[in-house]
């Protein structure tokens, strides 16, 4: 039976502790928010010195008693007051103390969790930019946010590699092999056709990608034929006319400089044709357009396309590579 009462007691306090503290918050702008009665109570007198002051000087008798003895009875009522305070304590909060350890609990905990709940983030450490095709922070999120963001161990040892690859850009592709070994425990967790199985296969996929042939990080993602006129033309129809080509690619590897060439075909297959546009340094990520002038002999039928890339250093990386060849737009 004295269990309830104290609960009726300690419900009692509360309210009182919760209107009371409502009440002092209400006269926060007559104080300051970090109040002190010394500093208080030197206003209350600097302020009353310049009224009585002012009424003197401004003012005869016996308007300027009258009004400084008004003045007065302010600042009498304003002492009272602060002691007032005083008495309930509120001059002695600490309120810089009471926030700091406020910001250290909400604000500490809440950085902890967002550490926590994106463990691939580099810590201290300004990240190097990656190339779309081993950006993998899409798809982390997404496996964290199949477990609730606590992802299991097997996801560990990849998390590690792939913080090494985000701060790292001299030997990303022996960190990238590592990285493939790392993603076998990781599709053991799931079952064949599932989200997590789909996104582990897209990761996979992309790493093989990375880790083979550099020709295939840049794509055309465009090739185009205009007439004279500007209207869009298949090859075979232009005939012994000068035309214009645009050429659409984008780079999902590391930054190369790429060169593009264009070789027009016979309906024998013999080259008719073959000219070379530059396309220059394409970062990773970049997409890039070349917009350039051609002629089109008459026997023209087919056009073919080939991506040359090369490290910006000048050391060839693939030649002839990702060939496209056209007809008639196909």
């Amino acid at each position: 039976m004295s269990q309830p009462r104290s609960n009726r007691n300690e419900s009692e306090s509360t309210v009182d502790t919760a209107t009371g503290s409502t009440f002092l918050d209400g006269i926060e702008f007559l104080t300051g928010e970090d109040p002190d009665l010394g500093s208080f109570l030197l206003v209350v007198g600097m302020v009353t010195t310049v009224f009585i002051a002012l009424f003197q000087l401004t003012f005869t008798a016996p308007i300027s008693s009258l009004l400084t003895a008004g003045v007065l009875s302010v600042t009498v009522l304003s002492a009272i007051f602060a002691l007032l305070l005083d008495s309930f304590g509120y001059f002695d909060q600490d309120a810089t103390t009471t926030a700091g350890e406020s910001d250290e609990r909400t604000g500490g905990e809440s950085d902890e969790r967002t550490a926590d709940a994106r463990p691939w983030v580099p810590a201290g450490k300004t990240a190097a930019p990656l190339p779309p095709l081993v950006n993998f922070d899409a798809e982390l999120r997404a496996f964290a946010d199949m477990y609730d963001g606590e992802l299991p161990e097997a996801f560990d040892p990849f998390i590690s590699d792939y913080r090494r690859l985000k701060t790292n850009t001299r030997n990303r592709a022996t960190i990238a092999s590592d990285l493939r070994a790392d993603l076998n425990p990781i599709g053991t967790l799931f079952e064949k056709g599932s989200e997590g199985d789909r996104i582990y296969e897209d990761v996979s996929q992309r790493l093989f990608r990375y880790l083979g042939d550099s020709d295939d990080h840049v794509t055309l993602d465009r090739v185009a034929f205009y007439d004279e006129d500007g209207n869009e033309a298949d090859v075979a129809t232009i005939e012994n006319r000068p035309a214009r080509v645009e050429l659409g690619l984008t780079n999902e590897g590391e930054a190369a400089e790429v060169e593009v060439v264009v070789a027009l075909y016979d309906d024998d297959g013999t080259t008719i044709s073959s000219h070379t546009y530059a396309a220059g340094v394409v970062s990773p990520g970049v997409t890039k357009t070349i917009d350039t002038d051609v002629f089109v002999p008459a026997d023209a039928q087919v056009a073919s396309t080939a991506i040359r890339s090369s490290e910006p250093s000048g050391e060839t990386r693939a030649t002839g590579a990702a060939e496209r060849r056209e007809k008639g737009q196909r």
